[in-house]
């Protein structure tokens, strides 16, 4: 195995201005639009490439450049992570029209509990079912969780 990572870097490729087509805001349907494409090749987490499509200003023609369009998306691509455990919380918190800050902040918390909760609860059903691996998709999926936690709150009251 060579030294170093240039032959990941050299796996790096970017199209620059592929077009995207479809609605804009204050536009008309169907309008053209130009993105970047940002290609990552497969690496310890993934067996395929990743493709990327930004606005940020990402080249492929040197080393350094491969290497700061690989930092670049690698920290985009853990913001993906960020917004589907947000998504995820916001389907433990209790639906509410008020308008009051320490209510909906107070739903928040509670959901965030709730999400952690269930996460944990994952976690210990993984280790006592999976000896050797552990899967990143959860055993305990979040509807069936929210749905033991009604029964039981309902059996409580």
């Amino acid at each position: 195995m060579p030294s170093g990572d240039s032959t990941e870097q050299k796996q790096v490729t970017v199209k620059s201005e592929h077009a995207v087509y479809g609605p804009v805001k204050h536009g008309v349907p169907n309008t053209r639009a130009e993105t970047t494409l940002a290609g990552l090749p497969p690496d310890e987490d993934r067996d395929e490439v990743q493709v990327f499509a930004t606005n940020l200003d990402v080249n492929d023609e040197i080393g350094l450049d491969r290497c700061l369009t690989k930092k670049q998306t690698n920290r985009y691509r853990r913001r993906g992570g960020i917004k589907t455990a947000y998504s995820k919380i916001k389907e433990f918190a209790p639906w509410t029209t008020s308008t009051n800050f320490s209510v909906r902040l107070f739903h928040f918390g509670f959901a965030v509990l709730l999400y952690d909760l269930w996460l944990l609860v994952d976690f210990l059903v993984q280790t006592l079912i999976d000896v050797i691996e552990f899967r990143t998709k959860p055993r305990v999926t979040a509807p069936r969780f929210r749905a033991f936690l009604r029964r039981k709150v309902s059996a409580l009251l």
